[in-house]
């Protein structure tokens, strides 16, 4: 399979490549900087790096890259800070995940191209030991408490 993977270099992104490529999948990468892919995967012979910002594409551009793909993978996300959140980008998923879809219904494909989101806005990887601002912690605390939790 070949598989289109956008937000590669952050914590989710680089383990899912890791994994897709040590399946012996062909992966394409969208990233904003080749520098921060692993060393181990940097060189693979079945990864395609494109070097750009996924929201400076055109849909045309975006049809050529998904082109041939079987599915397309979105692991973008923002930092979970207030600038993380409400920084520029706004809408980077959103808008990231329209570009991705309009890309792969350009090419009208033969077969269905499977699209995934893997989105984990609003979490966050205690494991990493990001900072957060005293304000942070009181405004993701009180997040907690007001809103319930969802889930099977």
């Amino acid at each position: 399979m070949t598989i289109l993977v956008a937000g590669a270099t952050g914590a989710t992104g680089r383990l899912l490549v890791e994994q897709l490529l040590n399946r012996g999948h062909t992966v394409k990468v969208i990233v904003r900087s080749p520098d921060s892919l692993p060393a181990n995967l940097k060189n693979h012979d079945r990864l395609i790096v494109i070097h750009t910002n996924i929201l400076d594409l055109s849909e045309a551009d975006m049809a050529r890259h998904v082109n041939g793909c079987d599915a397309v993978v979105s692991c973008l996300g923002h930092k979970i800070s207030l600038k993380g959140i409400f920084g520029t980008p706004r809408r980077l998923v959103a808008a990231a995940t329209h570009l991705l879809c309009k890309g792969i219904h350009a090419n009208k494909p033969e077969k269905p191209v499977k699209f995934v989101l893997m989105n984990t806005t609003a979490n966050r990887n205690r494991n990493l030991h990001e900072p957060l601002s005293l304000v942070e912690q009181g405004i993701f605390a009180l997040l907690r408490l007001l809103l319930p939790a969802t889930g099977g």
